[in-house]
């Protein structure tokens, strides 16, 4: 970084520290890799959504009694999960786009993350419906609980200032 407050790029170019200019999509690039499970579990829970909200029935199937009993239509839970899933794609563009991160809003995600995907298995559990779900949404809650970790060693580092920027 210069004295000007620009840190240096690719081929010596001097990028703003702000919300600017190449230096944006550079930081978003950067951080990515590390987050690409975040990326992934908030495109699925807006897919999820949006395969909710289609006009096919799909809480009319033994699977998801459950949820028919909890949400009573399934656009409530379409667009709750729709919502949501965008909330995170955003949370995660303005922290990776941002100079100094904020892994709480990481952290928060992935809690909330863990909470709808529990819930998720849980609804399927009580069907008493085997099928892939089991293969699928249990895991989704683990994965966001290793979200919180990593957003949680990404704090401990910005505190301690061992973090790469």
């Amino acid at each position: 970084m210069d004295a000007g407050g620009m840190s240096k790029a690719r081929g010596g170019q001097a990028l703003s520290n702000g919300y600017t200019g190449p230096g944006i999509w550079i930081r978003i690039q950067h951080r990515f890799g590390p987050r690409m499970m975040e990326w992934f579990m908030a495109g699925h829970m807006m897919l999820f959504g949006c395969i909710l909200l289609l006009p096919a029935q799909t809480f009319n199937q033994p699977a998801w009694k459950s949820f028919r009993d909890i949400f009573h239509s399934e656009d409530l839970l379409g667009w709750i999960m729709f919502f949501v899933g965008i909330l995170r794609i955003v949370g995660l563009v303005i922290n990776g786009a941002r100079k100094n991160v904020t892994p709480q809003i990481r952290q928060i995600s992935a809690g909330i993350g863990c909470f709808i995907w529990a819930g998720i298995t849980y609804g399927f559990y009580s069907s008493d419906v085997v099928s892939t779900w089991l293969a699928i949404y249990p895991l989704f809650a683990i994965g966001e609980l290793v979200n919180i970790h990593r957003a949680a060693h990404d704090e401990g580092e910005i505190r301690n200032g061992t973090a790469a920027r």
